[in-house]
């Protein structure tokens, strides 16, 4: 079995870590975001071509970027 080897950082690198893990924290809620209102656009598009109401607005998709932590309650941008 080859031996352990233990990496230290500096703070530089630490840091830059950080700012890492922060970016991809907002990389996975945009995503999250993007695909929840992707069903949202699919169930409305599906009601327009049965001659329905298109059960979105525009005040659930702010609600999901809001739920998301992409928007804040007066509609926003946090990032």
């Amino acid at each position: 079995m080859p031996e352990k080897t233990e990496i230290y950082f500096g703070k530089q690198s630490v840091e830059i870590l950080k700012a890492h893990e922060d970016m991809m924290k907002l990389h996975y809620k945009a995503l999250a975001c993007h695909c929840e209102c992707l069903g949202m656009n699919s169930e409305n598009s599906w009601a327009v071509c049965a001659n329905a109401t298109p059960p979105y607005g525009v005040g659930h998709y702010n609600e999901c970027m809001q739920k998301w932590g992409l928007i804040n309650e007066k509609g926003e941008p946090i990032i």
